[in-house]
Formats: C-alpha cells, sequence, structure tokens
C-alpha cells in the first residue's frame, strides 16, 4: 500500500481591490469553521457538533498513535492537507489571475465537498481575504498534466479524479549534483525551540523525512522502509555552495525564511522527498502556505 494524494489546482480571478500580499494567509484562522460550515456540523463556539464519523474529525483531530513506538517516531501527525497560497501582486488589475493549490492526504481525499464548499465560502464571500471568482479546478495527473474538475461536482462525480501516491515520487530518481530550493513563503525549522536563520542541507532534510513518514504513517497507514539513519548521516556531507536566504516576518506568525539556496554533493536519494515536499511544504505552518518551495536540479 503507498499513500495517495490528490493535487488540485484553483484558478482564481481577482478582484480588483488592493489586498495585502499574504491576505490569502487567514485562510489558516479561516478555514477550519468554513469547513464545518460546509459539513453542517459546526458550533456556535467553532467546534464540530457531530459525532467521531464527522469528515471534519477525519480531518483536524490529528489523534496520536497509539503504539508508543510509533509515537516516539512521528509524534503529533500533520493535518491531511497542505494549500500553496499566492503572494498577491501590490497593484493588481481587475481579472488577474492568481493560482491557489491544494494537496490532500489519504481517507481526506473522500472529504473533497466539504473542501471545494469552504473554499468557496472563503473565497466567494469573505471580506477578509477579498471577494474571488472562481474561474476554473484542475487535478494533477501523474504525467503532469491536469485534469478540469466541473466547479459544481459533488463527492459522486470525483470517480475519475487521478489520484497520486507517496510511492509514484519515492521511487524517482536520477543521478544529481547540485540542487536550487527556492523558498516563496516563509519557512520556519525550529531547533531546541529556537527557529534557524541559516539552513543547511541536513537540517532541510530532516525536515523532509519527518513530514514525509509522518504523512504515511498517519494517513496512508504505511512505515516507510527507508534507512534515515543512514540518509542523515548523508546529508551532513551535502554542502551549500550558494545562499541568497534571509529573515522576513510579514506580521503575526507569518515569519521566516525566503530566498533561494543552492546545494551542492551526492543529492539524488533526496530528490524524492524535495519532489513530496515540494507537495506538502516544510515546516511550521506547512498545512496553511507556510514552507512553500520549488525546486531545479543540475
Amino acid at each position: 500500500m503507498s499513500t495517495p494524494f490528490v493535487q488540485i489546482y484553483l484558478t482564481l480571478e481577482h478582484p480588483g481591490t488592493r489586498l495585502p500580499p499574504h491576505a490569502l494567509f487567514a485562510l489558516r484562522q479561516l478555514f477550519p469553521a468554513a469547513f464545518r460550515s460546509a459539513v453542517g456540523c459546526l458550533n456556535s463556539d467553532g467546534s464540530c457538533s457531530a459525532g467521531p464519523s464527522c469528515p471534519c474529525r477525519s480531518t483536524f483531530d490529528q489523534s496520536l498513535a497509539t503504539d508508543p513506538s510509533a509515537l516516539r517516531r512521528y509524534q503529533k501527525p500533520p493535518l491531511p492537507f497542505a494549500f500553496r497560497i499566492p503572494i498577491l501582486p501590490a497593484k493588481p488589475a481587475k481579472g488577474t489571475l492568481i493560482e491557489l493549490s491544494l494537496a490532500i492526504a489519504g481517507e481526506a481525499i473522500s472529504h473533497l465537498d466539504p473542501f471545494f464548499k469552504a473554499l468557496g465560502i472563503l473565497l466567494e464571500s469573505h471580506g477578509r481575504i477579498g471577494h474571488w471568482k472562481i474561474v476554473r479546478i484542475e487535478a494533477a495527473a501523474g504525467d503532469g498534466s491536469r485534469i478540469p474538475i466541473p466547479a459544481d461536482s459533488k463527492n459522486g462525480e470525483f470517480a475519475n479524479l487521478p489520484i497520486l501516491s507517496f510511492d509514484e515520487l519515492l521511487s524517482r530518481s536520477a543521478p544529481c549534483s547540485t540542487v536550487t530550493v527556492d523558498i516563496l513563503t516563509p519557512l520556519r525549522l525550529l531547533h531546541k525551540g529556537v527557529p534557524l536563520r541559516e539552513l543547511e542541507f541536513s537540517a532541510l532534510a530532516g525536515a523532509l523525512f519527518r513530514r514525509v513518514s509522518s504523512l504515511a504513517y498517519y494517513y496512508g497507514g504505511e512505515e516507510l522502509t527507508h534507512d534515515f539513519k543512514w540518509l542523515a548521516g548523508r546529508s551532513r556531507e551535502i554542502s551549500c555552495s550558494r545562499s541568497a536566504l534571509e529573515w522576513r516576518a510579514h506580521g503575526g506568525p507569518l515569519q521566516g525564511l525566503e530566498g533561494s539556496v543552492t546545494f551542492s554533493g551526492e543529492l539524488a536519494e533526496f530528490i524524492p522527498f524535495l519532489a513530496l515536499g515540494s507537495r506538502f511544504n516544510i515546516g511550521k505552518g506547512a498545512a496553511y502556505g507556510m514552507g512553500s518551495y520549488r525546486f531545479s536540479i543540475d
């Protein structure tokens, strides 16, 4: 068994009004209640009024592993989804198209309908993040193409939705001696409770190992068989050949490392983890767009 996931892309039409560059990051505060409203289980205090079988429980509860050894390895589960949230232009023209993407893993895939409804509630009618028009919705296929999804689709109409898997990405590797990582939104990795202000490859790799293996365990029911101790040792042999990273603060928790960094060394074993991490982000706040990055290899 390999952890399934879907990659959804929403193309949005900018309303043309001036919004803060990071306005869409308010999804972090607004999305859980909107999801519960879409399901129909929203209490007046924002909690769930339904029982343990409610979709919002499996999506947001983050129940800990009952196996003590698994709990030591994986600790608190991440949320089973991750947004890639765009930075908005300072002077947008009405009609400018913006892309928001969403990766969803495991059982949460079966709750696509409330995901879409919740996003519709927020994007089309919530003044805090603007009033957006959803132009189109697409899903990524395994070959990189995109499959259109009708905006009025219901759960039963997702039968042809392309389902990707962790195994597809983790089984791909190629010789690689240089990789450049462009960090698009603030990345916060903690060491002994303190955010890192510089990024060594071993810290990046460790964050990727923890995130990918935890998602696989909690939402795919699988324990990855990679030798992570050996990989961690190899990661310390990777050097930084160029860094243009800086710490940026955009208000509140929206702060971290941004910019570009290039690493050199024997990188082939790490590329699959970088590929999965580019779908699900890394670091604090990854589910809601923090720690989003893209990478290129030479």
